[in-house]
Parts: structure tokens; C-alpha cells; sequence
């Protein structure tokens, strides 16, 4: 089960990297500046993981795999709930848009 939730969050940030670096190609800073904050959310899903386990093991004691694979899924389902609030939170910003020059 852990192999599964490494497996579909590890996707998913390579899946943010790429769509944040298609964003900035196209210009669309806001666009990119979301998708890249998805990605480290992500990325930083072990931070969150060792709190979650470590409020598992004082409250119920050692885990086992389903627990164990259930915190780090948490961990990382917390960090992208933070990072949407963020997102969905900050206003519209029509100066994030800019053109780029054409490198041909």
C-alpha cells in the first residue's frame, strides 16, 4: 500500500513540475506559481509524515503497514489541502500574465 501512495503522489509531482514549466513557457505566471506550489507540497510530504506518525505512535503506539502507508497518504493529502487553500485564497492578479519572446 505505501508503494501505491509513493507510486501516485510521486507522479503527481513530476505531473506539477511539467504543467508548472508549460505554464511559464506560455507566459501564465499564476498558472505556474500554483502548479509549483502543488509540487513542493508534495515534495515536502515527508515533513508532514514524521508529525503524523509521531502523533500516532504517542497517542496509539508502534504502526504497522496499512497505519503506517494511511499517515503518509495523510501527510501528503494535508500539505495539497494547505497548498489549494493558498491557492483558491490569493485574488486574481492580471499583472502575473506576461509574453514572452519567441526564442526562434
Amino acid at each position: 500500500m505505501i508503494y501505491v501512495f509513493q507510486l501516485i503522489f510521486g507522479s503527481g509531482m513530476i505531473l506539477s513540475i511539467i504543467l508548472g514549466l508549460l505554464a511559464i513557457l506560455r507566459g501564465d505566471i499564476a498558472r505556474h506559481q500554483a502548479w509549483m506550489m502543488r509540487g513542493y507540497a508534495i515534495a515536502l510530504g515527508a515533513g508532514t509524515q514524521t508529525f503524523a506518525n509521531m502523533a500516532w505512535i504517542l497517542i496509539a503506539g508502534e504502526t504497522v503497514e496499512f497505519p503506517d502507508a494511511l499517515l503518509m497518504g495523510a501527510g501528503w493529502v494535508i500539505n495539497l489541502t494547505v497548498v489549494e487553500w493558498i491557492i483558491r485564497r490569493r485574488p486574481a492578479d492580471p499583472i502575473r500574465e506576461i509574453t514572452l519572446p519567441n526564442p526562434i
